[in-house]
């Protein structure tokens, strides 16, 4: 049996639209975490990790009287992060790959005494049911991402920078919550969505959410 010409492009061009409606389409792929691994120096390094695009913890000590600066660097050697910025001994945690994504593979150390550096996947943050208490900087997890809408009651006793980030379940940033200097007491929102809070701190600090 013979179609005519128009019979044949038509009967083609439904063989494709069918090929086109029955192929999955592409889904979003989540970045790997990054794998637990402890690294210890003295002085200046160049420390290597595993190459990750995920929203990463770093847990930081350091025995000294100078600066120490830990900054995470991507395959080209460019900053991404500033890990930690602080004079003499510290002890804190902090995360990189929460704004503007990269891939990490190195993080850089200034420092004149001993120190750590432990890497973590974000899911081994702080647990923080309602309310949370620390000193320095941290990084806190909810149980799951938050619903609905809530309030924080937020106070800081310190000199220097006081900045809070809500993350959402993938450790990326969605609000900007706190950013002031010194003394801070104050209620902010917390949106739907939040399953992580970053607080950058020099001083003693508490949130409560209602």
């Amino acid at each position: 049996m013979r179609f005519p010409l128009r019979a044949l492009v038509g009967l083609t061009a439904l063989a494709l639209a069918g090929t086109f409606l029955t192929t999955a389409p592409a889904t979003a792929q989540t970045p790997t975490a990054a794998a637990a691994a402890t690294y210890r120096g003295e002085g200046d390094d160049v420390v290597r990790i595993p190459a990750t695009t995920a929203a990463t913890l770093v847990k930081a000590t350091h025995s000294g009287e100078r600066n120490f600066v830990v900054w995470a660097l991507d395959s080209n050697g460019e900053k991404v992060d500033l890990v930690a910025n602080v004079i003499g001994d510290y002890k804190g945690t902090k995360a990189f790959n929460t704004i503007t994504p990269r891939k990490v593979r190195t993080l850089e150390v200034s420092a004149d005494g001993a120190w750590t550096l432990q890497v973590l996947p974000m899911s081994k943050a702080r647990y923080w049911a309602i309310n949370a208490k620390g000193n320095g900087s941290d990084v806190l997890k909810l149980t799951s991402p938050s619903k609905g809408m809530h309030r924080l009651t937020i106070r800081h006793s310190g000199e220097r920078n006081f900045v809070i980030w809500a993350l959402d379940n993938n450790g990326r940033a969605k609000r900007l919550l706190v950013n002031k200097i010194g003394d801070y007491k104050g209620r902010v929102v917390l949106p739907a969505g939040i399953r992580y809070a970053t607080v950058e701190a020099d001083g003693s600090w508490s949130i409560t959410r209602s």
